[in-house]
C-alpha cells in the first residue's frame, strides 16, 4: 500500500498560516536553529554546498542540528551531480557503438546517472524549501497575534 503525502513540519505550517492545533503534536520537540560542521567525508564541492545552503538555511530560520543527516545527503548529491555534468561535458551525451548492422548511437551511462542525481537532489531541495514551488508554500512573514477577544471584550466592558 502507498504512503500518503509525507506530513509537512510544524514549524513549515505556522508559517505557511495552515497550523492547526488539532493537528499538531504538543510534545514535538522545537530544536535551536543551527548549522553544524559538515562530516569530513564530504568532497571539497559539496562542503562548499553544505556553506551555500546551510547560510540560506539559517537565514531563514529553518535548520537545526538534528538536520545534519538530511544536509549531507543535499550536499552530497548536488555534489556528485555536478561531478556527472562535468563528465557530459567533455565526453558528450552519446556514444557511437559499431554493430554488424552499422552505426548505432547509444546514451552514455552518465545520461542516466545525471536524470537519477536530479531526482533525489531536487526531492532534498524540496525537504528544506528550497525550490520556487516548495518556497511558495512558506510564509517568511512573521504574522501578529489578534487580540484574544475575550481580553477586547473585557476592555470595551471598563
Amino acid at each position: 500500500m502507498a504512503a500518503g503525502r509525507p506530513s509537512k513540519p510544524t514549524h513549515l505550517k505556522k508559517l505557511g498560516g495552515t497550523l492547526q492545533p488539532s493537528r499538531t503534536n504538543p510534545l514535538e520537540p522545537v530544536p535551536d536553529v543551527a548549522l553544524g560542521l559538515p562530516p569530513e567525508w564530504l568532497t571539497p564541492m559539496a562542503k562548499e554546498y553544505w556553506q551555500e545552503i546551510g547560510g540560506l538555511l539559517l537565514q531563514m530560520k529553518l535548520i537545526s542540528y538534528g538536520d545534519t543527516a538530511a544536509m549531507s545527503l543535499l550536499c552530497d548529491v548536488l555534489a556528485q551531480w555536478v561531478s556527472v555534468r562535468v563528465t557530459i561535458a567533455k565526453r558528450g551525451r552519446v556514444y557511437e557503438l559499431l554493430t554488424p548492422g552499422g552505426k548505432v548511437f547509444r546514451a552514455r551511462p552518465e545520461v542516466a546517472m545525471e536524470a537519477d542525481l536530479w531526482r533525489r537532489a531536487k526531492t532534498m531541495l524540496t525537504e528544506f524549501g528550497l525550490t520556487p514551488a516548495s518556497r511558495s508554500k512558506v510564509s517568511a512573514l512573521v504574522v501578529k497575534d489578534e487580540k484574544d477577544p475575550l481580553a477586547a471584550l473585557m476592555e470595551e466592558a471598563q
